[in-house]
């Protein structure tokens, strides 16, 4: 039995430096795409504050585009558009946290929320209404961005675990 013994401490564990190296890789990658929602909030603030500023730093329009384009929606089916949306929204990304879903639509959703400043701006209700959007935007936004974090972070946490696993092995 001892001759066995000696036998298997003979072998030679196999390298598992570039094993290590893939999964400290792949964490970092992780903690990149965890920030993601960080930087659409910080987007669509930028967003809002050139919305605030009625998008004044951007050249105006012609009034032969102003009339190829036509009159804006009314603000009342804006505002409903937008609460509809709002609450669409919230739904869908509390949905993907619960089923921990991979997290999607960051920038669909910037876009929206963009459409419905631009929607806002040319049916000239926009001060009137900034706020709701701005609101309705960071609950978006924020929820989604913290689904980002979250969701990463617990992939973080499992290769965290496989690595000190593979600590393990080395020591």
């Amino acid at each position: 039995m001892n001759d066995q013994t000696d036998h298997d401490a003979e072998i030679p564990l196999p390298d598992i430096t570039p094993l290590r190296e893939q999964v400290l890789s792949k964490i970092k990658k992780l903690e990149l795409l965890s920030s993601t929602g960080l930087w659409i909030l910080a987007l669509f603030t930028a967003l809002s504050i050139g919305a605030h500023r009625n998008f004044d730093f951007l050249p105006q329009l012609s009034e032969g585009i102003r009339t190829a384009l036509g009159a804006g929606p009314p603000v009342k089916y804006i505002n409903w558009a937008l609460v509809l949306y709002g609450f669409s929204a919230i739904i869908l990304i509390l949905t993907q946290m619960a089923n921990n879903k991979h997290p999607r639509g960051a920038l669909a959703h910037f876009g929206y929320l963009g459409a419905f400043y631009i929607f806002y701006h040319f049916s000239g209700g926009l001060s009137d209404n900034f706020w709701a959007v701005f609101a309705v935007g960071l609950t978006i936004l924020g929820l989604q961005s913290y689904h980002v974090w979250n969701y990463y972070h617990e992939k973080i946490y499992e290769q965290t675990e496989v690595l000190d696993e593979l600590n393990k092995l080395i020591e």
